[in-house]
């Protein structure tokens, strides 16, 4: 791995050397800027069906293969809120600064992953959350 060099001169004048690797230059000092790999497994869902994270993945008129709840996808994302769609459900999600996951209460039969990095969807349509 390619290393930067950078030099810091004391108040002695004495002359430090400090290795930074290029991958913490390129690491954001924001919290809000970090993104997180976050794992969406849906493959409970049966039939497949196509799903989205609007402004992130595609819209859910144009997936073609790739967002398809038969296969798990790892997606970036920052801190913020966000929603899991289908065409027939749809629910919000939280990833909070540590890159870990959160959604409302009521979801739990529906979902898991709470306070981890991998949000598994296990219900296919909304209905089955109210029960």
């Amino acid at each position: 791995m390619r290393t930067a060099i950078v030099a810091v001169t004391i108040a002695t004048g004495v002359m430090l050397v400090v290795g930074v690797t290029l991958a913490e230059q390129n690491q954001p000092k924001l919290p809000l800027a970090q993104e997180h790999p976050i794992v969406i497994d849906a493959t409970a869902i049966v039939p497949p069906r196509a799903w989205s994270v609007p402004g992130i993945t595609e819209p859910l008129q144009s997936v073609r293969d790739r967002m398809m709840t038969n296969k798990v996808a790892t997606i970036k994302l920052r801190p913020g809120r966000y929603m899991f769609m289908t065409m027939v459900y749809s629910f919000e999600f939280i990833v909070n600064l540590d890159g870990k996951l959160d959604y409302m209460k009521h979801l739990d039969k529906c979902v898991e992953g709470r306070g981890t990095a991998t949000l598994v969807v296990k219900c296919r349509i909304s209905q089955q959350i109210v029960q």
